[in-house]
């Protein structure tokens, strides 16, 4: 379905393209000088949706920036992706424009999250070692569960006779659909594991945290150093 208003000169285009929002991506388009000329453009709703999820601008600003030249659209280095086309390229040009909004969204939401879960496994790693020490940390280790799927976590800490399983996630529900089944398998395996899921801020989550916290404990990421240790002593 496609639907369109009339705003102050400008043509407002609703597409069947959903975006990361669950919203249509909405194109604008206006006539430029004589009218044989027009421009199509997403007038910012792109960079409104990455900062609505309090996504990276500056890597929106550089995935505007590949995909617009993928396109043959232009980026105004600020907020707004546009194409200047004849009238008989136009329905080509709107349809463009939203499938390019939809990429230039999902690829920064992408980028972004990778981003952040670098930044929270070197922070977790950090402090694992100063926990537990180096020699007691597997960094990125790999673990098979019950159904035999081998699966990779952030960390993994030798803890007695036992093992604690560190996994980092986010409020994305992929992130949180991952760690729940990792834990989940390995949890049911013969081996006596623990396992710990690790997040920047508990508040983020939302209602889904109940489904890791059925699986497996959950912390913050800057934890004191005393807890960590306290919990190992507890697996």
């Amino acid at each position: 379905m496609v639907s369109n208003t009339f705003v102050q000169g400008r043509f407002r285009i609703e597409m069947p393209v959903i975006m990361a929002s669950g919203s249509a991506s909405t194109v604008t388009v206006w006539p430029e000088g004589s009218g044989d000329t027009f421009m199509v453009s997403d007038e910012g709703v792109s960079l409104f949706e990455v900062m609505t999820g309090a996504f990276s601008e500056p890597v929106f600003r550089r995935v505007a920036r590949e995909r617009c030249e993928h396109y043959g659209a232009v980026f105004d280095g600020s907020a707004m992706i546009y194409l200047r086309v004849s009238g008989g390229r136009l329905r080509g040009a709107i349809i463009a424009m939203a499938n390019l909004m939809k990429e230039v969204v999902d690829e920064t939401i992408a980028r972004s999250v990778e981003q952040k879960t670098r930044q929270i496994d070197l922070q977790l790693w950090e402090k694992l070692e100063e926990a537990f020490g180096g020699a007691r940390v597997e960094r990125k280790a790999h673990l098979a569960g019950e159904s035999s799927a081998v699966h990779e976590f952030t960390a993994l800490v030798q803890a007695g006779d036992g093992l604690i399983a560190f996994d980092t996630f986010s409020a994305q529900g992929n992130s949180i659909n991952s760690v729940y089944v990792k834990m989940s398998d390995v949890g049911r395996s013969d081996i006596p594991i623990m396992g710990i899921a690790v997040t920047r801020r508990l508040s983020d989550i939302g209602p889904k945290l109940n489904l890791v916290t059925s699986v497996a404990k959950v912390i913050e990421v800057d934890v004191k150093t005393k807890t960590l240790q306290e919990l190992a002593f507890a697996a």
